[in-house]
C-alpha cells in the first residue's frame, strides 16, 4: 500500500537531495513548489527547473505562484506562512500522509543560535522540531549541508542557487555567512556540532517538561463545569482529568507556585496554546508566572485574543473574556440567579432561622412595616455604600467585597435590592443592611431569597 507524501522542493541543493533520497518503493510523492516572484526571472527559472525535475523523476508537481516583494519588512515570515499554507493545501488535496521538508543540521544550528540571541526559553532553544503535529517531518535535520553538496556533486545532480540567500540584510543569512564563521574562527570548526548537540539536549528537557506539565494539568486544572462538580461532591478525586472546555479554567495558586519555574512556564505554555490558541513568547510566560506566584489577590494579565489570566485570591482563573450579561432588569446572573421571589411571614420566626437569615447572604429577612416600599433591583456600581447588619456606620461596598474576597471582575454589576429611596437593603450573596431588622415586635416579615438553577443546587 502506497503512503503518499508531499515534498517541499524549492530547487536548491537541500530539497533536491531530499527528492533524490526521500523516495522508496513504499511511497508515492507529489512535489509542492512556491514561486514567490521575489527574484523576477530567476524565480520563474526555479519553477521550471522543479517542474522538469519532477517530470524526470515521474513525480507530479503542484506550483503556487505569488507576488511577494523582498523589500517589505518580515519577508522571511511572510514567505514561510505562504509556503506552509500551500503545503497543507496540497496535502489535503492528494490525501497525503505527511509533508517532508529539507531542513538540515546547518538550519538547526542557525535557528538555535538565533533563538539564544533572542532570549528564547527552553521550548525555543530546542530549535526546529523533527516532527510537527500537522504532519510535517524533517528527515534531513541530522544531515550537514557539506554532506549534501558532496553527494550532489559526486553524482552530477543539478540544483539551483538562490543568490538572495547570500544577502546578509536578512537575519538568517547574516547568522550563516557572518556570525557563524566569526565564531568558528574563535571557537573552532566543531562549534556547529556543539550548538547542534545543545539543541538536542534542550529538546530532551522540553519533552520531559511537557510530559510532567500535562500530568499536573490533568490532576489540578479544572474546567468550569468540572470545578462545580468537585465543589458539590466534595471529592477532588471525583474528576481528576483536565477539561479544556468552553468557559473558565482554574487551579490553585499555592501548589502551582511550589513547582519549579521551568515547569510552571511549560504548564502556562500548554494552557495558553491549547485553550486560547496563542503560542506565548518567553516575555509573556514570565509575566503570567510573576502574576500567579507573586501577584496580589486581584492581579491579572492579558494573554491576547480577549483572554485574561486573573487571580482570585488563592485561585488562578483563565477566562476568555466572555462577559455574563443580565437577561433583563429583574433577572441578573451571578453565582445563582436572582429571581425576585418574595415570601411574607406572620407571627414569630424561630431564633435559629432568624440568626441564619440575618447574615444576608443567600436570603435576607426584613420587618415589612419598616421598609420604604416599593422595592427595586439595580446593578451595583462603584461608590455604593451600605450600613451592614450589626454596624452603626456606613461602609463602602468596595471594602466589604474586598473583605469577603470577592474577585475584582465580579464586584460590579451585581444585583442589589433597594428601597423606594434608593438605599441598598441587600447585596445577594454578600451582606444585608441594618435597615428594617426583625425584632420581637415585628408583625409582618418580608423574606427575600436567591434562587439557584436546579443543576447548581447542592
Amino acid at each position: 500500500m502506497n503512503r503518499k507524501v508531499v515534498l517541499g522542493v524549492s530547487g536548491g541543493p537541500d530539497s533536491v537531495y531530499l527528492l533524490c533520497t526521500g523516495l522508496d518503493e513504499s511511497k508515492s510523492a507529489v512535489i509542492a513548489h512556491v514561486n514567490h516572484g521575489a527574484r523576477g526571472k530567476d524565480s520563474d527559472r526555479d519553477q521550471e527547473f522543479v517542474k522538469r525535475l519532477g517530470k524526470r523523476k515521474g513525480v507530479p508537481v503542484e506550483v503556487r505562484k505569488v507576488a511577494l516583494s523582498k523589500s517589505g519588512a518580515g519577508f522571511e515570515a511572510r514567505a514561510r506562512n505562504v509556503r506552509g499554507a500551500f503545503l497543507r493545501e496540497v496535502k489535503r488535496k492528494h490525501g497525503a500522509e505527511k509533508i517532508l521538508l529539507a531542513h538540515t543540521a546547518d538550519d538547526q544550528v542557525e535557528t538555535v543560535l538565533m533563538r539564544v540571541l533572542e532570549g528564547a526559553g527552553i521550548s525555543g532553544l530546542k530549535g526546529i522540531p523533527r516532527r510537527s503535529a500537522d504532519g510535517i517531518e524533517r528527515p534531513l535535520l541530522g544531515t550537514w549541508r557539506e554532506e549534501i553538496l558532496k553527494h550532489l556533486n559526486k553524482h552530477k545532480i543539478p540544483y539551483r542557487v538562490d543568490k538572495s540567500n547570500f544577502d546578509t540584510r536578512f537575519e538568517r543569512n547574516w547568522v550563516r555567512h557572518v556570525l557563524i564563521p566569526l565564531l568558528e574562527k574563535r571557537y573552532g570548526k566543531s562549534l556547529k556540532k556543539r550548538i547542534f548537540a545543545l539543541g538536542e539536549r534542550f529538546r530532551e528537557i522540553d519533552e520531559f517538561l511537557d510530559a510532567a506539565a500535562r500530568r499536573w494539568i490533568a490532576e489540578n486544572v479544572m474546567g468550569e463545569k468540572e470545578g462545580n462538580k468537585r465543589e458539590k461532591d466534595g471529592k477532588a478525586e471525583a474528576a481528576r482529568r483536565s477539561t479544556l472546555v468552553d468557559g473558565r479554567l482554574r487551579f490553585q495558586r499555592k501548589p502551582f507556585g511550589a513547582l519549579p519555574s521551568a515547569l510552571r512556564k511549560k504548564i502556562l505554555q500548554i494552557v495558553c496554546f491549547e485553550r486560547v490558541g496563542i503560542a506565548p513568547n518567553e516575555r509573556l510566560l514570565e509575566s503570567l508566572d510573576r502574576v500567579l506566584v507573586s501577584g496580589g489577590p486581584s492581579a491579572r494579565q492579558n494573554i491576547g485574543k480577549g483572554a485574561v489570566l486573573r487571580c482570585r485570591y488563592d485561585q488562578a482563573v483563565l477566562d476568555r473574556g466572555k462577559k455574563l450579561e443580565a437577561e433583563d432588569k429583574e433577572e441578573v446572573h451571578l453565582a445563582g440567579r436572582f429571581a425576585g421571589i418574595v415570601q411574607e411571614a406572620k407571627g414569630r420566626i424561630a431564633p435559629a432561622v432568624l440568626k441564619d437569615l440575618s447574615k444576608g447572604e443567600q436570603a435576607a429577612v426584613f420587618d415589612a412595616d419598616k421598609l420604604q416600599l416599593p422595592l427595586g433591583i439595580r446593578q451595583l456600581v462603584a461608590g455604593d455604600r451600605i450600613r451592614p447588619f450589626g454596624m452603626d456606620a456606613e461602609k463602602k461596598v468596595k471594602e466589604i467585597l474586598i473583605d469577603r474576597k470577592v474577585p475584582r471582575e465580579e464586584r460590579w454589576g451585581r444585583p442589589v435590592v433597594c428601597d423606594a429611596n434608593g438605599t441598598i437593603l441587600w447585596i445577594p450573596g454578600v451582606v444585608r443592611s441594618a435597615l428594617a431588622p426583625v425584632t420581637e415586635a415585628t408583625r409582618r416579615s418580608l423574606i427575600l431569597r436567591t434562587v439557584f438553577p436546579a443543576e447548581s443546587l447542592p
